[in-house]
């Protein structure tokens, strides 16, 4: 007797959340933000890498964006800026075990019959009609890529006394490498100011509409 055997991808919860066109990212947000800082001005703090100078400007043009539509303007040339933005943006390669399922083709046996003219045909072994059978799973690795964005809005306010942060966040994005840190950043950047600032301690998975950026509330 001769067996097959098949091997099927189960898909995980974490690198796909609902249809293709849907992407989640999991956000964590603390903050003290006052309705105050919202007419401050703002610059970055981090310095340029120069092996990364126009990608991480634009990584900082997405957030100077979205500062901007609350209301923030980025510092000119000499100015002192109230608000320090720390942003840092980064990409790994981990590996995941994954559960796949095994399947088994199990032939059944068809005993000899008669048809309706009087011919006898010979019994034989022939496949399942209900398909091939679970018969067990196995472990493997699957290569998953963490994009991660860290964000940090720092009070300026009072002079010669240390920064104070008044909003920080992490957003992640775990997928099965299909997209570049450049293409997710953008997500990323939404996602940490959707609902800005947000409750304080939140922890909470902001899902968008790929194909058109809308935000997916649940109904």
């Amino acid at each position: 007797m001769t067996y097959r055997f098949f091997l099927w991808l189960a898909w995980l919860p974490v690198l796909l959340s609902g249809c293709a066109s849907t992407l989640s990212t999991q956000v964590t947000r603390f903050h003290a933000w006052s309705p105050e800082l919202a007419q401050s001005s703002f610059a970055f703090v981090r310095p340029v890498d120069p092996s990364r100078e126009l990608e991480q400007a634009s990584y900082e043009a997405a957030v100077a964006a979205e500062l901007n539509r609350l209301g923030l303007q980025r510092a000119g040339p000499g100015q002192t800026a109230r608000i320090q933005v720390d942003m840092s943006i980064s990409a790994q390669v981990d590996s995941r075990p994954v559960l796949r399922p095994v399947y088994q083709e199990v032939p059944v046996f068809r005993p000899a019959w008669r048809d309706a003219a009087g011919r006898l045909h010979p019994a034989y072994w022939g496949p399942n009609p209900l398909g091939p059978r679970l018969v067990g799973h196995q472990q493997l690795l699957a290569a998953v890529q963490v994009s991660t964005l860290r964000l940090r809005l720092m009070d300026a306010a009072a002079q010669g006394q240390p920064l104070r942060t008044v909003f920080e966040s992490t957003a992640r994005h775990e997928a099965d490498g299909s997209l570049l840190l450049a293409q997710i950043a953008p997500w990323l950047v939404r996602s940490v100011f959707v609902d800005f600032p947000g409750q304080n301690g939140q922890v909470s998975t902001v899902r968008f509409d790929a194909k058109t950026g809308e935000v997916l509330r649940p109904r």
